[in-house]
């Protein structure tokens, strides 16, 4: 049931599919993979070990590279590995443009490149798959929930890195809903670099300047986890100020049980590296994948804390995605 729940949510999410064709035999050479993370936060190495199991059970070897948040390094690290002739690479990237350059790269090389949360830019570079949470409507999901929940009250938004591409969209998909509901004023957005210490920092200069707001969005748990220290320690927290976030990793789930987080959009980084790496490796089987997958995200609160989708990846997690690719095959 959960697996039909999951592909009917992600074909009314707009799936784009292709023209699918049967899997050719399996090749005698042994595959390898290049996997380049964008940062050493929890949610990367989630998706990286999800991608890693799944490559495990193809009996697929995978190179993983770290670009620790530079952009000439990422770069750096999609030249390595079509040095190295990879038969294949994902890229999570944290910049749009980073990602349309990396596909002109790897088109060039004739290496096969899906992108992971990336956004690619416009361009002439092409993807085998672009695998996506739809962060426009992340944004407005955040903004409709607190219109419902906390209307008339000021909010504050404390988010990741501006420029990059999925937080970038949040942030449109968040102002363009809360003018149109009018219910909310944002009074700020300040970036905190997915940095947990950022976070905890902007939350103190916020309570310092007086400046009055009670509901703060923050754009991940870790950094969630930070505010939600300080509000505690300044005698705040949901009194007046109310906190959600989004992601739904296991320390957020706990925030959520012990009533101190008060709602956070659930999303899987493990089933997220199992699809990536799933479109990957079918396309490079012979398989024609979808252009674009979209992930399914899940409102969690208290009352449905048990429904969120664990972050990591499992065999069951790789079976329900070996699933949703076959369900979407029957959908030519």
């Amino acid at each position: 049931m959960f697996v039909k729940k999951l592909m009917v949510f992600m074909l009314a999410c707009g799936v784009v599919l292709g023209v699918w064709s049967a899997v050719s035999p399996a090749q005698e050479k042994q595959l390898t993979f290049g996997y380049i993370m964008p940062g050493s936060d929890p949610w990367y190495a989630y998706a990286r070990d999800g991608f890693l199991l799944a490559a495990q059970k193809r009996g697929v070897k995978v190179i993983v590279l770290n670009s620790d948040y530079d952009q000439q390094k990422e770069l750096a690290n999609v030249e390595d590995l079509i040095t190295k002739k990879v038969d294949g690479i994902n890229l999570f990237s944290f910049n749009p443009d980073g990602a349309q350059i990396a596909a002109q790269k790897c088109n060039a090389a004739g290496i096969p490149l899906t992108v992971e949360m990336s956004h690619i830019a416009e361009g002439p570079g092409k993807v085998v798959c672009d695998i996506e949470f739809d962060w426009v409507r992340l944004g407005e999901m955040i903004a409709e929930f607190i219109a419902e929940n906390y209307p008339g009250e000021k909010v504050l938004e404390i988010t990741g890195l501006i420029g990059q591409g999925p937080i970038d969209n949040l942030l449109a998909g968040l102002k363009r809903r809360m003018q149109e509901l009018g219910k909310n004023e944002l009074i700020g957005i300040h970036p905190a670099d997915y940095n947990r210490e950022k976070a905890m920092n902007v939350m103190q200069n916020m309570l310092q300047s007086g400046q009055e707001f009670t509901v703060v969005h923050v754009a991940n748990e870790d950094m969630a986890m930070g505010v939600l220290q300080v509000l505690k320690d300044a005698g705040k927290l949901n009194n007046p100020i109310k906190v959600i976030s989004n992601n739904g990793s296991p320390e957020g789930l706990e925030a959520i049980k012990k009533g101190e987080l008060q709602a956070t959009v659930s999303t899987s980084p493990g089933v997220e590296g199992v699809v990536c790496f799933e479109a990957l490796y079918r396309h490079v089987m012979g398989e024609k994948v979808p252009e674009k997958i979209i992930i399914p995200m899940i409102w969690i609160t208290k009352d449905n804390v048990d429904q969120a989708v664990a972050w990591k990846a499992d065999e069951k997690a790789i079976e329900l995605v070996y699933q949703m690719f076959e369900e979407l095959k029957k959908q030519q």
